[in-house]
């Protein structure tokens, strides 16, 4: 008997973490409706499926089916679907006419794409379960009268949901209230708010004090348009990260005080991350030759793109050179700030017929891949 016992014992586990035990009771047992048709239709884990089956109760697939049917209309894929019911799950028996296809229908509208929309709710589903009338019209509205579009309303949203899901007074108004009162320019106001809101809602509550610091980091004129850039270092940057970059440029032979004084020129400097520091002092001061205090002179460079922009034009400028061809002199960060359109018709099509070379070389270096080059 006690053999008999002490087997029984081994092959079935005193102790099981609760969510193994209720699934697995879920799956001896006969299973309920609800949990088989979230498994077998929706693509719900057991352990999901349990999850939302006790928090909504359905026993046909007629409301279900008809919930997957108007979300895959708007371009939702199936792991989309799964993961917006596993996170709401009270939109598995949502009324498709009345509760969901308007708010689609609307966003859709309004400038949303299909993947947006779909990438959107699959990350904050809880925006379907607000009032059409009531918030979601309202407040996209006022955003988009704030931001004077709505391509610029969509494109803060895709960069904070925040704004949609809990309304422009609770989100935008208080940043725009302090940075107006601090004398920040309407115009970076507007990029800060459709680019930068997801930092500052993040530091909302410490905004008076980041502009209060920036302004004694060098920036004494909030009205210039580099101020808001600084912020956004300030707001964005811990104190371990400044560390990295001011150890980045000391690996160039910048100073701290250096470093300081290109973050007052260009903030953008101070930014960047510290592969792109590396990579871009690296450039300059191995492939072109120049001392890294040419970049403390022009940190406005350390913001381009190395691969479409500074490498390419760079290797077009060497080469023009060595083959006597660059007539007209012109300094390089000229060379590097103008247009696309200018660089080419000044610098490549008129000796192509000399270089005819040299237009793909040009496209060929613009898709080079990244090397960072580390002293």
């Amino acid at each position: 008997m006690f053999s008999s016992l002490s087997k029984t014992l081994l092959r079935r586990p005193l102790f099981l973490p609760i969510a193994l035990r209720s699934i697995s009771t879920a799956t001896s047992n006969p299973p309920s409706f609800a949990f088989s048709y979230l498994v077998n239709s929706c693509g719900l884990s057991a352990e999901s499926a349990l999850f939302v089956s006790k928090r909504v109760v359905f026993e046909t697939s007629a409301r279900p089916d008809a919930v997957i049917n108007a979300l895959k209309s708007h371009g939702f894929s199936q792991s989309q679907i799964s993961g917006v019911i596993r996170k709401c799950p009270r939109l598995i028996v949502a009324s498709p006419d009345r509760t969901l296809l308007p708010k689609l229908r609307y966003l859709r509208s309004v400038g949303f794409s299909g993947f947006d929309l779909a990438t959107m709710i699959t990350a904050a589903p809880y925006l379907l379960t607000r009032s059409l009338e009531k918030h979601l019209i309202p407040n996209f509205g006022r955003l988009r009268d704030f931001l004077r579009g709505n391509e610029y309303a969509v494109l803060a949203i895709r960069r904070s949901r925040r704004i949609l899901l809990q309304g422009f007074e609770v989100t935008i108004d208080p940043i725009v209230k302090i940075l107006r009162n601090n004398g920040v320019r309407e115009s970076s106001i507007l990029w800060l708010v459709k680019c930068q809101s997801r930092t500052l809602m993040t530091s909302c509550n410490r905004l008076e004090e980041i502009v209060e610091k920036t302004k004694g980091m060098g920036f004494d004129d909030p009205s210039m348009s580099k101020f808001a850039v600084a912020m956004l270092a300030v707001a964005g940057m811990t104190e371990s990260m400044w560390e990295r970059k001011f150890d980045a440029y000391g690996r160039w032979g910048w100073s701290r005080d250096d470093a300081m004084r290109a973050f007052v020129k260009c903030p953008w400097c101070m930014i960047l991350s510290e592969g792109k520091i590396l990579a871009v002092m690296g450039f300059f001061v191995k492939e072109m030759g120049f001392e890294s205090s040419f970049l403390l002179r022009h940190p406005t460079l350390m913001s381009l793109s190395l691969e479409k922009r500074i490498r390419p034009r760079c290797l077009v400028f060497k080469h023009l050179s060595s083959h006597g061809l660059m007539k007209t002199k012109i300094g390089l960060t000229t060379l590097l700030s103008m247009s696309e359109e200018d660089f080419l018709e000044k610098f490549v099509t008129p000796h192509l017929e000399e270089a005819p070379e040299l237009l793909d070389m040009y496209r060929e270096k613009k898709h080079m891949a990244t090397r960072t080059l580390v002293p």
